[in-house]
């Protein structure tokens, strides 16, 4: 689909931000696919009007995942019909979106295990088995 195939009313109102934003995340997918770089693009902080936002949705299309998070708030995450573009909404308790983002990656960074958690449980499966072992090697004496 090219942008214009879109179609946009008469009375739009256009900042202007729209074909900039896309070839950034074009821009972002080459780099991703040429080093590894991870990149996001924060919409919520660019002028950007309804109609714009409806044919960036138009252009990007739908992919096979669409999740919800709830923590901290509501996070929606939704892959885009290209492969590596995800966008990220978060919301208030009053389902206000509150940031939106396009984020450029394998998966979105929301959803990597940070480390702390990662070692905090290692040593809780770490403590659990060497509890278990103890008390099989209780249990056969």
């Amino acid at each position: 689909m090219s942008l214009n195939d879109i179609p946009v009313r008469p009375a739009t109102v256009v900042t202007g931000n729209l074909r900039p934003v896309l070839h950034e995340i074009r821009h972002a997918l080459s780099e991703l696919m040429a080093h590894g770089t991870h990149g996001m693009i924060d919409l919520h902080s660019l002028p950007f009007s309804s109609q714009e936002y409806a044919a960036l949705d138009e252009f990007l299309g739908e992919g096979e995942i669409d999740l919800t998070l709830n923590v901290l708030g509501k996070t929606r995450l939704r892959e885009s019909g290209y492969a590596g573009v995800w966008r990220i909404e978060h919301f208030d308790d009053n389902d206000k979106r509150i940031g939106y983002f396009i984020e450029i990656g394998h998966v979105p960074e929301i959803l990597r295990s940070q480390c702390d958690d990662i070692k905090e449980g290692l040593a809780a499966m770490t403590t659990i088995l060497a509890m278990e072992e103890d008390n099989n090697e209780d249990a056969n004496t």
